[in-house]
C-alpha cells in the first residue's frame, strides 16, 4: 500500500516528465511485445515452420514495428485531430485506411521477405503447402482476403488493445493524481487564508492579556506567556508548512495555545489531558487546532462554564473527546464555519476512510468524538 501511495506515482509522474525515459519505456513494451509475439508464435500453429531463424525473428520484427506505427498514428493523431473533435466522419475513414495501409504493407512486406529467401518456399512446400499457395494468390487478393474475412482487423484490435489499455490506465492514473494535487493546493491556500485570518485575532487578544499582567506587576507570568506565545507562532507559520508533523509538537502547541486562553478566562474550568503510548506518532499540522478553538470560542466565562480536552493515542490510533459549555449569546454573535470546513477538508485529504468525527451539541453542551488511525 505504501508504494502505490507514495512511490509508485511519484514513478509515474518522472517517467511522464522526462521525455527520453517515456521513450525508453516505450521501446522496452514493444521489444516485450515482439519477443511474447515470438514465443506465441513458436508454441502455437505456425505458419513459417521450417522458416530459417533470420527470416523468421525478421518478419515478427517488421511486423511489431509495423503495428507500433499504427498505434502511434491512431493514438497521437488521428485521435487528438479527429475522434477527441467529434470528426466521426473522417475518423472512420482514416481509420478504415489506416487498416487497409496497414494490410497491405503487411502482405507486402511478408511476400518479399519469402521471395528472397528460397529457404523459405521450400519450407512452405514441404510444411506449409496450403500457406504457399495461398501466398501465391497475387498482393492484391491477400489483402482483399484478410480485410474482408477480419482477420487482420480481428488481429489488430486485439494487438492494440493491450498499448491503448496501458495508456488509457495511466492517462486515467495522471488525471487523478492531478486532481487530488489541484485539491490539496486549493486546500493548501485555504489554510494559509485561515491561519493568515486567526493569527492576528488570537495575537490581538494575546497581547492585551499580556499587557494586562505586565501592568499588574505579574513579570513572571507574562514572560512565561511571551515565551509560549513566541513558539506558537514559530509553530504555526514555519514548522506547519511541513505535510506531518511530531504529535508530541502538536501537543505542545496546543498546550501553549490553552494557556494563553487561560489568561483571559476567570471563572471557566479547563482541563486538558492526554495520554501517548511512545513519542514516535506524527500528524498532520494544526489538525486539531479548529476543534480546540471551538471550545474556547463558544464557552463563556461564568462559574457554570467548563472546557475538557482529552487525547488518547495508543496502538496507532488517536482518541479525542472534546466538551465544552455554550454560551448561546456568544454563538449567535459569532459567524464561523470557516475553520471547521477546513478541518473536515483536511480530515479527508490526509485521512480519508480512516477517521470518524462526531458532534453531539444541546443548549448547554457541545461534545467532539474523533478517532483517526494515524
Amino acid at each position: 500500500m505504501h508504494f502505490y501511495s507514495m512511490i509508485l506515482p511519484s514513478l509515474i509522474e518522472k517517467i511522464h516528465g522526462q521525455p527520453h525515459l517515456r521513450r525508453s519505456m516505450h521501446g522496452l513494451f514493444w521489444l516485450l511485445l515482439f519477443a511474447v509475439r515470438l514465443y506465441i508464435t513458436v508454441i502455437s500453429f505456425n505458419v513459417y515452420e521450417g522458416f530459417p531463424p533470420a527470416a523468421f525473428i525478421s518478419l515478427a520484427f517488421f511486423n511489431t514495428l509495423l503495428l507500433a506505427a499504427a498505434y502511434y498514428i491512431l493514438v497521437y493523431w488521428i485521435t487528438p485531430r479527429f475522434i477527441i473533435p467529434k470528426r466521426y466522419f473522417l475518423s472512420v475513414f482514416l481509420i478504415l485506411g489506416l487498416l487497409t495501409a496497414y494490410t497491405t504493407i503487411d502482405a507486402f512486406l511478408e511476400l518479399h521477405f519469402i521471395k528472397q529467401c528460397t529457404a523459405c518456399q521450400l519450407a512452405l512446400d514441404k510444411y506449409n503447402a496450403v500457406y504457399g499457395t495461398y501466398l501465391h494468390r497475387g498482393l492484391i487478393n491477400i489483402v482483399f482476403t484478410r480485410l474482408f474475412s477480419l482477420g487482420t482487423p480481428l488481429f489488430l484490435a486485439c494487438a492494440l488493445c493491450i498499448p491503448l489499455s496501458l495508456k488509457l490506465a495511466l492517462q486515467s492514473y495522471r488525471e487523478k493524481l492531478k486532481a487530488v494535487q489541484m485539491a490539496r493546493d486549493n486546500l493548501e491556500l485555504e489554510f494559509n487564508f485561515l491561519k493568515a485570518q486567526l493569527n492576528p485575532h488570537f495575537l490581538f487578544n494575546t497581547m492585551n492579556n499580556i499587557y494586562g499582567l505586565i501592568i499588574n506587576g505579574e513579570k513572571e507570568q507574562s514572560a512565561a506567556l511571551v515565551a509560549r506565545l513566541s513558539e506558537l507562532l514559530r509553530y504555526t507559520l514555519y514548522d506547519s508548512n511541513e505535510d506531518i508533523m511530531p504529535l508530541t509538537r502538536e501537543i505542545q502547541m496546543i498546550q501553549d495555545y490553552i494557556e494563553l486562553e487561560k489568561v483571559r478566562l476567570n471563572e471557566t474550568s479547563i482541563r486538558f489531558q492526554y495520554t501517548m503510548d511512545h513519542n514516535g506518532y506524527a500528524i498532520a499540522p494544526l489538525l486539531l487546532m479548529p476543534l480546540i478553538e471551538n471550545t474556547f470560542k463558544f464557552s463563556g466565562d461564568n462559574k457554570d462554564s467548563f472546557i475538557s480536552i482529552f487525547l488518547e493515542i495508543a496502538n496507532g490510533r488517536l482518541r479525542c473527546k472534546m466538551e465544552n459549555s455554550i454560551d448561546s449569546n456568544r454563538l449567535s454573535s459569532q459567524a464561523s464555519g470557516i475553520g471547521l470546513n477546513n478541518f473536515r477538508k483536511r480530515m479527508e485529504l490526509y485521512y480519508h476512510d480512516k477517521y470518524e468525527y462526531a458532534v453531539h451539541v444541546n443548549d448547554e453542551i457541545y461534545l467532539v468524538n474523533l478517532s483517526i488511525e494515524i
